[in-house]
């Protein structure tokens, strides 16, 4: 069973050098204290012993929109460029948890007692970090080490986009995050969750305009993350980590007491991210009262297949012993939510597909093994919930037309509102 916990989003920054102007000044809406609680603006600055005593914690939702907005206070665009600025984690400001920190504790006394366990969890993640998710490896991509904090740094803050960086923690984990969107649209309970490509970073979403191309068409918001062992989130590439950790960004915007409190979720994997995706979906149950669309961009079938038709068949096989072939197929079988899966194609502009014959090779995923084609070609595939779109978009090429998708995503909601 999850157990979820919420901090205090406004806490002193994570920066050593750096105290926080929203507890120097009073002016946050949520923030940690010592040893009392008093109102500010209306709302409760609440202690982390009083968080101890159950006191409620105030809804992140609250501080999204109205007077109390985060953007709203005078000192937000010094504190957002401090925070951003920041090389190390913020304070936590809300925990989800797939199982009990006793047996996180069991498992890890296991791997240490019994040899092969052991050594099966290293080689995992040497894999994870050298060849699965390269950009947990910046160096290994030809980036300084320090690639996601100064990106992060060079976020555009005066303009209408609101940012809030923040840190969820799951199972343990320490995962980096930033919410954006717009004064109107911050506090409509639309949310998408954009999961990443292995050499990805979401800082990167930040800094281009495809990410808020595609908002603006959706009337929405957003909330990026990067994997456990990517930037400065903790840990090494784990697979099961990576999806515990899209699981917990789902309760986040799910948690209508202590997080988003989100209406519509559209989740948005883009090649591996879809394998992450997919793999999170698996164990998680959806909520009846939100409306949920699932897009998969340029995504494999699963991930042994590519391998095996990208380089050798004994790589896709090391892939398997490895624990690292994310199953796509599967889970989109299983997923009753509606999905949306892209794959470049043969095509001049967008289109809907009604079979694999013009699906390509996208540069990096073989036709053979795409998602799209998998599903197309399998007459057991459940056709009534999902829509195949041809892309003449490459692996890597950007979105042309953010609207002919953003469109499909609102007749999706809408069909699922009837």
């Amino acid at each position: 069973m999850s157990q979820i916990q919420s901090n205090a989003l406004y806490g002193p920054s994570a920066a050593s050098n750096i105290s926080s102007p929203y507890q120097a000044s009073g002016c946050g809406t949520l923030a940690q204290l010592d040893g009392s609680s008093e109102m500010v603006n209306g709302s409760i600055k609440r202690t982390n012993a009083a968080h101890a005593q159950g006191v409620p914690a105030t809804p992140l939702r609250e501080i999204l929109s109205g007077e109390n907005a985060f953007y709203r206070q005078p000192d937000y665009l010094k504190v957002t460029q401090q925070e951003l600025a920041s090389n190390t984690l913020l304070p936590v400001s809300y925990t989800w948890n797939s199982e009990s920190k006793v047996s996180r504790v069991f498992k890890e006394i296991l791997s240490i007692i019994v040899f092969p366990i052991g050594i099966c969890q290293a080689l995992h993640r040497l894999a994870g970090k050298v060849a699965i998710l390269p950009a947990s490896s910046p160096s290994l991509m030809g980036y300084p080490k320090n690639y996601a904090t100064e990106t992060r740094s060079q976020v555009y803050l005066e303009n209408e986009w609101k940012h809030k960086r923040l840190t969820i923690e799951v199972d343990g984990y320490k995962i980096d995050a930033v919410i954006v969107g717009k004064a109107p649209t911050l506090g409509n309970g639309r949310w998408m969750l954009p999961s990443n490509g292995n050499g990805e970073f979401y800082e990167q979403k930040l800094v281009y305009n495809e990410l808020y191309q595609l908002l603006n068409e959706l009337n929405g918001n957003a909330i990026v993350f990067n994997y456990n062992g990517v930037g400065v989130s903790s840990g090494l590439p784990n697979r099961a980590a990576m999806a515990k950790g899209y699981r917990a960004m789902l309760a986040f915007l799910e948690d209508k007491e202590k997080g988003i409190g989100a209406r519509e979720i559209i989740g948005y994997g883009h090649s591996i991210g879809g394998g992450v995706q997919g793999d999170a979906l698996k164990n998680h149950e959806l909520k009846k009262d939100i409306q949920y669309v699932f897009v998969k961009s340029r995504t494999f079938s699963d991930l042994s297949t590519t391998a095996s038709l990208l380089i050798h068949r004994a790589l896709g096989f090391l892939v398997k012993i490895l624990g690292w072939n994310m199953d796509c197929v599967h889970s989109s079988k299983k997923l009753q939510a509606p999905e949306i899966i892209m794959q470049t194609a043969c095509v001049c502009d967008y289109q809907e597909l009604t079979d694999s014959s013009k699906i390509i090779n996208d540069g990096v995923i073989p036709a053979k093994a795409s998602l799209a084609k998998a599903l197309l070609d399998d007459p057991t595939t459940p056709r009534e919930n999902k829509i195949f779109i041809g892309m003449p978009e490459y692996h890597n090429g950007g979105l042309r037309d953010p609207g002919y998708l953003a469109r499909k995503i609102e007749a999706c909601l809408h069909q699922s509102k009837n």
